[in-house]
């Protein structure tokens, strides 16, 4: 009868399952298989979300920041011809030696002007004696100069101001080039 057990057991229907493997139908297999397929698909579209939120408030914390940064900029443009009439003024009482009560009157106001500019983080550009900037340099003329290199700013007819490192209002400036006779100079000469 041993042997008889033996045999069932080695051609038996169903042969054991091996130890920590389980067997399934292959439809449900299949099933299984299509549902964690699924499950992956929505966890690599919840990780997708995460990241675009996260990009969506950075990005919102920065457009913030540059509206906080940057609130005063229309004030601070409006104000600029004013400052801009205020050193036309000094030049104008230089001039004409009109009375010192006068400039110093002028003077004060364009301090506080100043002042005012700097705490809200307007700059000046440094303009003469600068290289040409096209970024931040507005040319409306070039002169022959000796003193100065070529692309240089030799003289600024309204000054350029920057809010917080954004320019506003770009330098409005002369340009020097060489002089003709310094470039005849520099060429070959025939002979």
């Amino acid at each position: 009868m041993k042997k008889g057990r033996e045999k069932e057991g080695r051609e038996g229907k169903k042969p054991e399952a091996e130890e920590g493997k389980i067997t399934l139908p292959r439809e449900e297999f299949d099933k299984l298989n299509a549902r964690a397929k699924k499950s992956d698909e929505y966890y690599d579209k919840w990780l997708r979300s995460q990241a675009e939120l996260e990009n969506t408030k950075k990005r919102l914390d920065r457009e913030k920041s540059d509206f906080i940064k940057f609130a005063n900029e229309d004030l601070i443009v409006r104000l600029l011809p004013i400052a801009d009439n205020f050193d036309r003024a000094l030049l104008s009482v230089r001039h004409t030696k009109e009375s010192d009560a006068v400039l110093e009157g002028i003077k004060m106001v364009q301090k506080e002007l100043s002042t005012l500019f700097n705490d809200y983080g307007a700059e000046k550009v440094k303009s003469v004696g600068e290289k040409f900037n096209p970024h931040i340099h507005e040319a409306i003329a070039v002169v022959e100069s000796d003193e100065y290199p070529e692309d240089t700013v030799v003289e600024e007819i309204q000054t350029g101001y920057t809010l917080k490192g954004r320019l506003i209002r770009p330098s409005i400036v002369k340009v020097s080039k060489r002089r003709e006779e310094d470039k005849d100079a520099g060429g070959l000469k025939n002979g």
